[in-house]
Order: C-alpha cells, then sequence, then structure tokens
C-alpha cells in the first residue's frame, strides 16, 4: 500500500473512531398548521365542477319506507340489495348474493339521494353471472351459513348450527341437480374472483353484464316513487336435535 493510501486510511479510522454515538431518548412531534390564502383563479376554475357535483349527490331519487341496516343472517339492507339485482336480471340469474362488508353504509328512513346510494356502495364493482355445479352451489350454501349469513335472494334455505346440514326450501322452478343443472348466480366480480374467500367462484367462466352494482341500485331506485324491504326467513340456522 502506498503511503499516501495508507495515511487516507489511518485518518479515515480516527475520524470513524472519535465520531459521537447518539442514543434517541424522546420523541415530541405536533401539529403544524399551515395557512395559505385562497388562489381565486383555482377557486374559479373548480367551482362549477363542485357545484355540479353536489347537485347530482342531492338529487333525490326516492323515499323509503323505513330504515335499512345491514346484518345477519339476514337484513332489511341485504335483503334489498340482492333482491333489486335479482329482478333486474332475472333472465340472466337464478339466485343473487353479495357480501356484509361490501355494503358500506345504511339507507335512512325518508328521501334517498345519488349521495346516499355511493356511500352505500363507493366501490366501481361490475355484476356478474357465474354457473355453479352441485358441489360448488352447496359449497356457497356452506359458506353462507358457516358466516352466520351473507346477503342472497332467489333460494331459501336451512342449516344445522352444528352439523351444518343444508336443506333447500326454494330455487326455482322445475329445477333439478339431476339433470346437471347449473345454477347461474348473480353477484359482483370483486367476489366472482374469490373476493372476501368465495373459493367456489375461482376458475368460473364470467358472464359481464355491463352494469355496476351501484349503478343498478340507483337504476332501481330512480324508477321508483318508494322502496321498501322485508325480512322473510330466507335463511333460518337450526339447532341440531
Amino acid at each position: 500500500m502506498k503511503l499516501k493510501d495508507y495515511t487516507i486510511y489511518i485518518v479515515t479510522l480516527l475520524i470513524v473512531a472519535c465520531s459521537p454515538s447518539y442514543n434517541l431518548q424522546s420523541i415530541d412531534d405536533e401539529v403544524i398548521a399551515i395557512e395559505a390564502p385562497i388562489d381565486s383563479t383555482i377557486l374559479n376554475i373548480i367551482l362549477p365542477y363542485q357545484n355540479s357535483i353536489e347537485a347530482q349527490m342531492n338529487e333525490v331519487l326516492c323515499i323509503s319506507k323505513m330504515e335499512m341496516k345491514k346484518g345477519k343472517p339476514e337484513s332489511l339492507l341485504g335483503n334489498f340489495v340482492t333482491d333489486l339485482c335479482l329482478e333486474q336480471f332475472s333472465e340472466s340469474a337464478d339466485v343473487c348474493i353479495m357480501n356484509t362488508g361490501g355494503i358500506r353504509s345504511t339507507l335512512p328512513k325518508g328521501k334517498i339521494t345519488r349521495g346516499e346510494i355511493y356511500k352505500l356502495m363507493p366501490f366501481e364493482n361490475e355484476l356478474v353471472v357465474l354457473e355453479l355445479n352441485k358441489s360448488d352451489f352447496d359449497g356457497m350454501l356452506e359458506y353462507i351459513a358457516s358466516r352466520g349469513g351473507e346477503p342472497f335472494s332467489g333460494m331459501k334455505f336451512n342449516s344445522s348450527k352444528e352439523s351444518r346440514e343444508l336443506q333447500v326450501f326454494s330455487l326455482g322452478e322445475n329445477f333439478n341437480f339431476n339433470k346437471e343443472d347449473k345454477v347461474r348466480v348473480l353477484t359482483s366480480d370483486y367476489l366472482a374472483n374469490g373476493g372476501d374467500k368465495m373459493w367456489f367462484f375461482k376458475n368460473k367462466e364470467q358472464l359481464k353484464l355491463g352494469t355496476k352494482l351501484r349503478d343498478a341500485i340507483i337504476n332501481y331506485c330512480s324508477n321508483s316513487d318508494t322502496i321498501s324491504s322485508k325480512l322473510d326467513n330466507r335463511l333460518t340456522i337450526t339447532e341440531d336435535e
């Protein structure tokens, strides 16, 4: 090693060795308010769009006869959403299933605005239809029962609490799995792709309906003077004998 390089090496070691070490003792934090004057030019550009959006969100679509909340094993809100979806696409599907977690708000009694529907369904989920064979369909029923209920429409069934024995009371007219029929299930593309652990939908061909779930709700409300829902024991969970 050359003398010059050796000298640089020694000096570097001395600097590192003599450098003080620090230990963090405490942390203090505070929020510092930043005040800035409003840019009138930008405000004038944004204001017309803001007013337009607010007018759209405040548009009254219909009147609800009751407050609707989500819940399990069934709920007024879950029944309302799945029933209206299936009603609009009854020619394409036999049943409809959604998830409680995907319903993000409630619907109040009285005036229902477009903004209320956006709060209820803020996602851009599309409606799709998949076909399930008997094994996958039974898996879907077991999934609903195991979670204590999820929003669905188009059928009624019972599940025993411990053994999970299933009994379907109604599922369309003249439906027979012995003829290798498949159940056409209407749902969101999020769930169809396995969201919320809905494994029975994976790797199934999806028929895209070209309608967002939120738009289906808006369409229904826009075409109704009043809306309502009811509980009808579409899912019952009984004790084992």
